[in-house]
């Protein structure tokens, strides 16, 4: 075989396997002098250990990913932070996370990760863009100690409420993973957003004054039909008092025509006998006392009048 072929022959597997291939895969097609030569030239470039791609076809994006899946080699997922960037949680960034059976060894790098699970083969999985990744549920509990503390609890409310995760699989997987750091936050949370909690400002309001001693318990994203056709779900609300209350977030509430929505919904749900209270983030920071109060008293009136109608 010419010189020539060899270059051909390079291409070819590269381009059968999104532009990624082994050592041993090169080997196969090219001698060891000219795969030591064209890694020596910059013309292959590796990305992880053993594994390379064409010079001017650079491994980011899912190219990096799959690399990553190909130096860990045999049953491997996608996992953790990495997992959410796929799922579409967050934005990724820093080293590539990839899980594989406990009963195998693979060492890692500074730019991957490698981690091992006992039961990987039964566990549930998913593919995204063709890419083998463990499911939102088990991303989420396994990236829960990597993400900052701040940033915990908004990545699974944001998760669950934008990709319709159920909190009974989140909290099977939650389960499963008893002695993760940050145990007791992480069940917290998952019980949150099974009480209703979609968003941050809620499960602020959830822990600072609805779930107080003082306040009947309550439940969250109440779903009521409307005369219109439409259901519509309450923040917060006491069925027994058709006391509902919204948390308004100066993201969605905040323009002249959000305030007319909110009017407008709020004078429908009157129209059913239900009365609303609304109160801002700021007023469930600041003075979560005084709005318990509010509520509180407002119930307390409902009650009264429910029971002498």
């Amino acid at each position: 075989m010419t010189d020539e072929d060899w270059p051909a022959r390079i291409d070819r597997l590269l381009r059968q396997q999104h532009g990624l291939a082994t050592r041993q895969e090169l080997l196969r097609v090219a001698p060891v002098g000219v795969i030591d030569g064209y890694v020596a030239s910059g013309r292959l470039r590796r990305v992880f250990p053993h594994v390379y791609t064409a010079r001017g076809n650079p491994a980011v994006g899912d190219r990096r990913l799959r690399a990553a899946l190909v130096c860990a080699g045999g049953l491997a997922l996608l996992s953790h932070t990495t997992a959410l960037a796929v799922h579409g949680v967050r934005e990724h960034a820093g080293p590539v996370h990839v899980t594989i059976d406990e009963t195998r060894r693979r060492a890692g790098t500074r730019d991957l990760v490698v981690h091992r699970r006992l039961d990987l083969a039964a566990a549930d999985h998913a593919a995204v863009r063709g890419l083998p990744v463990t499911t939102l549920a088990d991303s989420l509990v396994d990236a829960w100690p990597l993400l900052p503390r701040t940033g915990r609890r908004p990545t699974l409310i944001d998760a669950v409420r934008d990709h319709r995760l159920d909190a009974e699989t989140l909290h099977r997987a939650t389960t499963r993973r008893p002695n993760i750091g940050g145990h007791r936050d992480l069940v917290l949370a998952v019980d949150l957003v099974a009480d209703g909690v979609r968003s941050e400002l809620e499960a602020l309001g959830v822990l600072r004054v609805f779930r107080h001693r003082s306040l009947p318990r309550s439940r969250g994203q109440v779903p009521v039909r409307c005369p219109d056709g439409i259901t519509r779900h309450l923040d917060r609300a006491w069925e027994e008092a058709m006391l509902a209350v919204e948390l308004d977030g100066a993201a969605f509430h905040s323009s002249a025509q959000q305030r007319a929505d909110d009017l407008a919904r709020d004078a429908l749900l009157a129209s059913m006998g239900w009365l609303v209270l609304r109160f801002t983030y700021a007023e469930v920071l600041r003075d979560p006392d005084g709005v318990r109060a509010k509520v509180l008293a407002v119930y307390r009136m409902r009650m009264a009048q429910l029971r002498s109608a």
